[in-house]
């Protein structure tokens, strides 16, 4: 996939990032690549059609034998195959996932690398960027066209992360949009109130959508790793917190471990899955699963 063309060189600092954020894209799925055949697999059957009368030689295994108990016929049940899947990705630009430069390096970097992949597989795939400033262009819908990833990384290179994402609000926008069945990635740190989003997310779920989450952490801001008292800096509000990490470490454990409780219910319930990545983790493993649909338990913050 050649991003070149489509992207300007006008301004060398930003074609810079987009060719960097292309060759980590690369790299990423050609090591997905190396453990396992790339396919972005599906979370749901095929659409049923109905039946139609067994002919010989068709295969006796695609027999309804059911039917045939009930009635003494011989029909084969149809189904017609989902020839593409078409992905969303929903990248959370808020300030909070830009907590750490690290953090949003890694989230920026997979939905790149989701992007790169679901393309190779053949498959068409969009991006919507909650909050954030700088990109041109907040929701890309979901296309193969010629240009496309180009379009994506010139977008994910220019946001910056700020504000607020309102995951609610985004969840239900994306609701809307969402045509047929689809899957839908979301890539976020999560640290908005659950209860202020877990409920939206049943807009997707009705939409009958592939639901799967990449929630990017950094271990040391969940483990409230600073021995000195300080101040925390909210990155939404630039409220200032003074805190000393000794005397509340244990309680802070405490409290992330229940938001995180949270949000993995919060997607269980709609049938969705979640996948943990740190952002000084190897991401290759949890973006094989992310890709293949299956269960990833990856390393947690202490």
């Amino acid at each position: 996939m050649d991003v070149d063309k489509g992207i300007s060189a006008g301004d060398p600092a930003l074609y810079a990032r987009v060719s960097h954020l292309h060759f980590v894209a690369r790299q990423l799925v050609a090591g997905v690549r190396t453990g396992s055949h790339l396919a972005v697999q599906r979370g749901f059957e095929a659409e049923f059609l109905g039946y139609r009368p067994y002919v010989a030689p068709h295969p006796l295994k695609d027999v309804d034998w059911r039917v045939y108990a009930r009635s003494d016929r011989l029909v084969v049940r149809e189904r017609r195959a989902e020839r593409e899947l078409a992905c969303l990705l929903v990248l959370d630009a808020s300030a909070d996932l830009g907590s750490t430069p690290q953090k949003w390096a890694r989230a920026v970097e997979a939905t790149a690398a989701l992007a790169y992949a679901v393309l190779a597989n053949g498959d068409p795939v969009g991006l919507v960027i909650g909050a954030g400033e700088g990109s041109p262009e907040r929701m890309i819908p979901a296309r193969r066209a010629r240009g496309q990833l180009a379009r994506i990384l010139l977008a994910l290179a220019s946001t910056r992360p700020k504000g607020r994402a309102e995951l609610g609000r985004l969840f239900e926008q994306v609701g809307e949009q969402a045509r047929g069945r689809m899957l839908v990635g979301v890539i976020s740190d999560f640290m908005e109130e659950p209860g202020a989003w877990a409920g939206a997310l049943g807009a997707l779920a009705r939409r009958r959508v592939d639901l799967r989450a990449l929630q990017v952490y950094d271990r040391d801001e969940l483990a409230l790793s600073a021995e000195e008292p300080a101040h925390l800096v909210s990155p939404e509000t630039g409220r200032r917190f003074p805190i000393d990490p000794g005397a509340v470490r244990s309680a802070f454990g405490d409290v992330v471990r229940t938001w995180r409780g949270e949000v993995e219910r919060a997607f269980v319930a709609q049938r969705g899955l979640l996948y943990g990545l740190a952002a000084d983790d190897p991401p290759v493993p949890v973006l094989a699963a992310w890709l293949a649909g299956r269960p990833y338990v990856a390393a947690r913050a202490a």
